[in-house]
This record gives C-alpha cells, structure tokens and sequence, in this order.
C-alpha cells in the first residue's frame, strides 16, 4: 500500500564511488534514504549514472507517493525519465560547494572535499566562488581516498623490505580489498578490474591504522593532509580570506571521518587564516541537497532542524552500513589463462595464453 505525503524534500548526491538520496518531510524526519553506485557519468558512463541516480531515489521514496516534492542534486530529465508519479516536482539549483556549505548552514564559507576524489571550494558572502582540484586521480585528486588508498597498497608490498618500512597494512589491505595476502593482492591489481573506487576504499583500512598508532600509515594520511591543505591555502589567499571569519567546512567521507586528517587540515588552515570556523557536519551530502530543497520549499534553517535531522538519520544508515560490510565485487577475470605470481625477484607470469 503507497504513503501519501504533501510535501517532502529530495536531497541527492552522486559521489565517485556511490549515489545518496535522502527524504526528508518539513520537521526535519528522515522519512528515507536510498544507495547506489556512483552517479559521477565521467567514471560510470551517462546510462549507468543516471540509472545509480533512480535506484537511490526509488530506495529513499519507497512506497511513498508525495504529492509535491523539492528535488535538488538529480537534474529534471533524470527524474523525469523515472516515472514516478510525482505530481508537483519542483526542482532546486545544487552544486556540490552549495550543498557541502548546506550540510552546516552556511550560505558562504570554504568547503574541503575529500571523498574518493578531491576538490576545495570558496564562496564568498558577495557571491565569489572558487574551485580547485577535483580533477582526477591522475592528473589531481590532491588528499583524496584514491590518493591514501594507493599510499597505503604501495606500503603495504613494501612492508617487508625492511624493518623501517614494516606496516600493520601489510594484513590489513590486503583483507579490505577482500583477499588474504599480498600475493593476492599484486594478482588482484595486475589481472582483475581493479578501479579507482576499490583503490579509494583501502583509505578505511589507513585510516584505522594511523588511529592505532601504525607510523608508516600515519604519515600517509598526514601527507595527504598536506597535500590539500595547499590547495586550501591557495583558494584562501586567492579569494583574500585571511582576515575573515568564515566557516570551513569538511566533506566527504575522508574528511568527516578522519580526526587525523581533518584536525592536520584545521592546524594548517588557521596559520593562513586563524579566524575562520572549522565545521565537521555529521550529516553527508545528500543532506546538504536536501536543507537546499526544504529551505526553497520555505522551511527556515535552524539547529533545531538539523538536530532533528542528525537524530532521524542514524537508523537508516545503521542499516546502510550493514549492508555494505562486504568487499564491493571486482570486474570479472581475463577469459585468457594466465597466472600472476609476485616473488621476491619481482613478477612473474606463467601459463598458457591461448591464440587468438
């Protein structure tokens, strides 16, 4: 049997490894949330996106029927094509700096984003923006999941070359990337469809390491730290906000959930600018979308709201997470017969690989 409902507010976000859609009614209830792979079309392609975009939507809506919604973060021809039987859709303008700024009720303010990718963003009270970085893992990405995730792999294969060098990574990347050991895991890089969202998710694995006092992971997130810390610098003293007392805001999973990682940005920050506010929201992003779409539909930003929405949320994703606490699969093996070994003089490939 289908809910019917007013009025709500669709928050989406289409990160580098997955989408989020989250329903939210005007008291500030989360009524919903969906999840599903990335809706970034550069990485996953047009198709794929957009359908990662109508899965997440389909999972927060459930059976749920409203009869306006405020949609930000999704664009019209997406959620038109869904069939949803909304009758009043109203859609919201949503850029990542606005909604990131949104997540702590801010119009103006600095935003860092580290997630599977990178990026810093400034806006100004005058409506000055500026955006650095976000521009891959090859060619940017500075302080990124990706960028931590291929750190923490490269310790991991050199953890026994000597006693500087030795790392708890070596057992624990390996096990996050779901195989047993680093063998694995050189066959794992060099023969399967390893990409840039399983490299980015070894981060979890560094991250808990530096926080148990592992030296060679520590360092890792501490550099990369540093490395968007100076792209923070530059947007700070491009927009002349050394003397203001904006908010500078985490986003991301990296970001939001790293203390290490977020305090060394906070420390470098207030060198540069030693006024401004440091944020670390403890809603995502989606959220952030949605407080954009409430505040067009006429809901006023208070704590009271968002501490309504932090409480609300925690049940869906207590049940998100659970889900997700098997390794994500890989692309399938080579149909060609070869076998990778890594020895202590280095790879060696053997085995038959049949004529075309």
């Amino acid at each position: 049997m289908s809910h019917r409902y007013d009025k709500l507010a669709l928050g989406v976000d289409g990160g580098g490894t997955k989408s989020d859609a989250v329903l939210i009614n005007e008291s500030g209830s989360v009524l919903g949330w969906g999840r599903s792979g990335t809706g970034q079309a550069f990485w996953a392609g047009r198709k794929a996106a957009q359908e990662a975009y109508a899965e997440a939507i389909r999972m927060a809506l459930g059976k749920r029927r409203p009869h306006a919604v405020w949609v930000a973060g999704v664009h019209r021809s997406t959620f038109d094509g869904m069939n949803l039987h909304v009758s009043e859709p109203h859609f919201v303008e949503c850029r990542e700096l606005s909604m990131g700024l949104a997540m702590a009720l801010q119009t103006h303010g600095l935003l860092v984003l580290s997630g599977t990718g990178a990026f810093v963003a400034g806006q100004k009270e005058n409506g000055g923006t500026l955006t650095l970085d976000g521009i891959g893992p090859v060619l940017g990405d500075h302080g990124s999941g990706y960028q931590i995730g291929l750190m923490g792999m490269r310790a991991a294969m050199a953890s026994s070359w000597a006693p500087e060098r030795q790392t708890v990574l070596g057992q624990l990347v390996p096990q996050g990337l779901g195989v047993s050991t680093l063998e694995d895991m050189f066959s794992l890089v060099y023969t399967q469809g390893i990409g840039r969202s399983h490299i980015a998710s070894v981060a979890k694995a560094v991250i808990r390491a530096a926080e148990d006092g592992d030296s060679i992971a520590r360092k890792i997130i501490v550099q990369a730290a540093d490395d968007i810390s100076d792209v923070l610098a530059h947007v700070i003293r491009r927009l002349c906000l050394e003397d203001s007392d904006y908010a500078l805001v985490a986003s991301g999973g990296i970001a939001q959930n790293s203390e290490m990682y977020w305090g060394r940005i906070c420390e470098r920050a207030l060198e540069i600018a030693p006024r401004l506010r440091p944020i670390r929201p403890k809603v995502r992003p989606c959220v952030g979308a949605a407080l954009l779409a409430l505040k067009a539909m006429g809901v006023a930003w208070t704590r009271k709201l968002l501490s309504r929405i932090e409480k609300t949320q925690q049940p869906h994703l207590a049940k998100l997470e659970k889900s997700e606490e098997a390794v994500p699969p890989l692309a399938q093996k080579s149909s060609r017969a070869i076998n990778l070994e890594y020895t202590a003089h280095g790879p060696w490939l053997r085995g038959d690989i049949p004529e075309d």
